[in-house]
């Protein structure tokens, strides 16, 4: 059962929140996301320690990612440990600037995530073309091994700063997704995606072309009478062609494929924290809640009003805490709010199951 939003129970974990007003500036955002951070703790960062920041830098076009003072405040919490941080994040499947190291790090440096504003510099953790892994093992329903992003294996530790949304493949993201997905190379995210596949909406279909585009593997055309048509033997699931739809006309063929998604995804968490020995400390930002992930240039609107940053060491019940916070304030949880059909619950059950962490938490309020 899911833990309270306050008491006490037997083999909790401790979640810390400190709440913020509804648009408050980035400079207050950064002040509770250093204190939930140092209440946490980073213990685990010994002197000179590589320490990897995990974020998302924003897709090109979007202004709903966390900003670049929250990073900072964290980089700081780091250095003044005595530890060496670096940004870090992973290659996207779908086709764009964020799918290749090189132009990924542009985008980092022009959305403000630079030495300067930040005090760490942004280091593509899957290499130039997403391919540089570490293959870990792991006892999952899935796997029994998974690859880690390189720059990650090889860190001392990690603090993980995420960014609550909505999702529509999972139906909200947050520690977890970042973690599973966000540190996993491309083909790991391949793998994760492997039974999500798209499907065109025939009535819906305007003949645009926007989903031909956008296809990173050319395994979408307009067929005859121009409705989109998708080859499935190409189809790599990354749900490009459903961001760039402005029709609604591309959707997933959901049946099992959100719940074998969820699974996969916890199953890549568990070797990143495996491949880290536990040396992670996990921030989220409950803050800027948008129906879509910051994957998505368009932007979307928002579902929620902003609560504040929480951390623990504990991901699945940080994760469980955002969906009960969200609950409390609006009467119904991120991923009801964002994709009803969709249960988030799924990732949670299975990285309990996993050892990951207890969705039995203690919450911890900051002044």
């Amino acid at each position: 059962m899911p833990g309270p939003l306050n008491g006490t129970m037997s083999m909790t974990s401790e979640v810390f929140l400190r709440r913020v007003t509804q648009g408050a500036a980035p400079a207050d955002w950064a002040a509770a996301a250093r204190a939930v951070l140092e209440a946490a703790g980073i213990s685990f960062i010994s002197r000179r320690d590589f320490v990897a920041v995990k974020l998302h830098v924003g897709e090109p076009g979007l202004h709903t990612y966390l900003p670049p003072a929250v990073a900072a405040a964290v980089v700081g919490a780091i250095i003044d440990k005595g530890g060496r941080p670096f940004l870090t994040d992973t290659s996207v499947l779908y086709s764009g600037p964020r799918s290749n190291g090189a132009e990924h790090a542009a985008v980092a440096q022009r959305h403000g995530f630079t030495v300067e504003q930040t005090g760490a510099a942004f280091v593509p953790a899957d290499g130039l073309d997403g391919r540089h892994e570490v293959k870990v093992p792991v006892r999952g329903k899935h796997f029994q091994e998974v690859g880690v992003a390189h720059a990650i294996a090889d860190a001392d530790g990690m603090v993980v700063l995420s960014h609550a949304t909505g999702h529509l493949a999972t139906g909200f993201g947050a520690t977890l997704k970042n973690v599973g997905m966000g540190c996993a190379s491309r083909k790991g995210k391949l793998l994760q995606h492997s039974d999500t596949k798209p499907k065109i909406r025939r009535a819906k279909c305007t003949s645009c072309g926007s989903c031909v585009a956008s296809c990173p593997e050319d395994a979408v055309a307009l067929g005859d009478d121009g409705v989109a048509v998708i080859d499935y033997d190409r189809c790599i699931g990354c749900g490009e062609c459903i961001a760039s739809c402005r029709v609604d006309a591309v959707g997933f063929n959901w049946d099992s494929a959100s719940s074998a998604l969820q699974e996969k995804m916890v199953e890549h968490a568990a070797g990143v924290i495996a491949a880290l020995h536990g040396h992670i400390t996990y921030v989220v930002g409950i803050v800027n809640l948008t129906r879509e992930c910051d994957c998505m240039a368009s932007g979307s609107d928002l579902v929620a009003r902003d609560i504040g940053f929480a951390a623990s060491t504990d991901p699945v019940a940080l994760d469980q805490a955002v969906q009960d916070l969200v609950r409390a304030n609006e009467g119904a949880a991120l991923d009801a709010l964002s994709f009803p059909k969709l249960s988030g619950d799924v990732q949670l059950a299975h990285a309990e199951w996993m050892g990951l962490g207890n969705r039995a938490y203690l919450l911890r309020e900051l002044a």
